[in-house]
């Protein structure tokens, strides 16, 4: 028997944060964060295979650690210009991504930020970034 696939959650509006590996479900390919989250925390969509694109609302300030490693689906990503910090592994092995903008809000990159992002090609790092993280971008193409 076929069991039913999830393929898009809303998360309630009463939450403040997101922590990690709240979020397992590999079929989803849709979040809807609402306004209310002010941090995506560490592995919080961590291998959600079928994201296939996702828009951070201008509430939040943190993208935790490993926040989306390993979303192999993931082609887009929209950043606020609320974000100050990007965790370290937060889009590693996004192996689909292949160009991000990240906003001059963005101070800090962690380390392995990128790292395994094969289709990696552009890449926008604002002047500002003052802490740009160890291999960072390791084994992009």
């Amino acid at each position: 028997m076929n069991e039913p696939v999830l393929i898009s959650i809303e998360i309630p509006k009463n939450l403040k944060t997101i922590n990690g590996k709240k979020i397992e479900k590999k079929d989803i390919n849709e979040f809807i964060i609402p306004s209310t989250i002010t941090k995506l925390g560490n592995g919080c969509f961590e291998e959600c295979e079928s994201l296939k694109s996702i828009t951070i609302p201008t509430s939040v300030s943190e993208l935790g650690n490993d926040c989306f490693e390993e979303c192999e689906s993931l082609t887009t990503i929209n950043i606020s210009t609320s974000v100050s910090e990007l965790g370290d592994s937060c889009f590693s092995s996004c192996s689909l991504l292949t160009s991000i903008n990240i906003p001059t809000s963005v101070s800090k990159i962690g380390n392995s930020c990128f790292y395994g992002c094969t289709r990696l090609r552009t890449i926008n790092i604002p002047t500002n970034v003052s802490e740009l993280g160890n291999s960072c971008f390791d084994g992009c193409s």
